[in-house]
């Protein structure tokens, strides 16, 4: 894998769960009979758009405060539907060298709004940050 791929590939890592939600959500509600949830932000998101907001949520992972929001927007990524998201940090704890946060993101887009909370962890301070899976009750 050349060097700029591996970049690209590592700058999508939290946009993963919005380009799932996206990509695999959509088809699975129509199948579903849930296709209410086709207009759904996340049905909306392009790859330049999950692109723009993981180097977004970086930022936010990286620099900002528990409970400081910082807006997002997708303008300038080409997709004619306007998508903005206001992503905070909470909860943010440490063990050792791993620091975990929880990103909560209110996504939306033509009216309607989804929220996600996004469980982040990096190993140490050089790490980058990672979404985590969320254990089963």
């Amino acid at each position: 894998m050349s060097l700029i791929r591996s970049s690209r590939a590592r700058s999508l890592v939290l946009g993963t769960a919005l380009a799932i939600g996206a990509g695999v959500a959509a088809p699975t509600f129509a199948a579903s009979n849930l296709s209410f949830m086709s207009n759904s932000p996340l049905a909306y998101l392009r790859k330049a758009d999950n692109e723009s907001f993981a180097k977004a949520a970086r930022v936010v992972l990286e620099e900002k405060q528990d409970n400081d929001t910082t807006e997002w927007t997708n303008q300038g990524t080409r997709n004619p539907v306007a998508i903005a998201a206001q992503i905070t940090p909470t909860n943010t704890q440490k063990d050792g060298d791993r620091t975990c946060r929880d990103l909560v993101v209110l996504l939306t887009a033509k009216g309607q709004e989804v929220t996600l909370k996004l469980p982040a962890c990096k190993a140490n301070e050089k790490a980058r940050w990672e979404l985590q899976k969320r254990g089963t009750p």
